[in-house]
C-alpha cells in the first residue's frame, strides 16, 4: 500500500515528497524503506522511535537498512548508533513498545491521540475499548470527531445489553 500510494503522489509531483511512519503494526521503518524505493526524498523519523504511542520510525534502524542495501544516506551510520546508545536510550523515560492500546489503533487505523478518551468513554459505558477503536475505523474517524466516540460507546453499550437479554 506505501509503494503505490507514495509511486503515485511522487509521479505527479515535481517536489519531493514525505513519508511519516507510526510504529503501531511494527512496521515503521519497512514502510519509510519502502516509500523510499518508491520515490520518497523526505522521511520522517526519531532516534530509538522515540513519540507518542508505539513510536515512529527508528531512524538508526532505517539507517542501517539503507546502509545494508547500498543506499547512500550520507548519516554517519556509528554516530547515529552511539546517539541512540548512549544519549537518547539514557534520556527516554521507557523503552519504545508496541503496547495493546497502540496495536488496536494500529489495526483499526484510528489515530493514538484518541486512547485516553477511548479508554475513559469504554469504563463509562463498561464496553471494551478495542471495540470501540475498531468500530472508529470502520467509521474512517480522524482527528477533531471525538463526539463520535461517546456515540460509539453507547451504541456498542446498547447492543451489549441487548445481547445479555437474549441470552437469558
Amino acid at each position: 500500500m506505501v509503494t503505490e500510494r507514495i509511486s503515485k503522489v511522487a509521479e505527479s509531483l515535481t517536489i519531493g515528497v514525505g513519508f511519516h511512519a507510526h510504529n503501531n503494526l511494527g512496521m515503521a521503518v519497512a514502510n519509510s524503506f519502502h516509500a523510499i524505493e518508491a520515490g520518497a526524498t523526505i522521511i520522517d523519523g526519531t532516534v530509538r522511535g522515540f513519540g507518542a504511542g508505539a513510536g515512529n520510525c527508528a531512524l538508526e534502524v532505517l539507517v542501517g537498512l539503507l546502509y545494508r542495501s547500498d543506499i547512500n544516506t550520507d548519516i554517519d551510520l556509528y554516530r547515529i548508533m552511539d546517539l541512540s546508545e548512549k544519549i537518547v536510550s539514557k534520556i527516554m523515560p521507557k523503552p519504545q513498545e508496541i503496547t495493546s492500546d497502540s496495536l488496536i489503533s494500529g489495526i483499526a487505523g484510528v489515530f493514538s491521540g484518541f486512547l485516553t478518551h477511548v479508554k475513559k468513554t469504554a469504563k463509562e459505558f463498561d464496553v471494551d475499548s478495542r471495540d470501540i477503536f475498531l468500530e472508529l475505523g470502520k467509521r474512517k474517524v480522524v482527528g477533531g470527531q471525538e463526539d463520535i466516540i461517546v456515540d460509539v460507546a453507547l451504541e456498542l453499550a446498547n447492543k451489549k445489553a441487548k445481547d445479555q437479554d437474549l441470552s437469558f
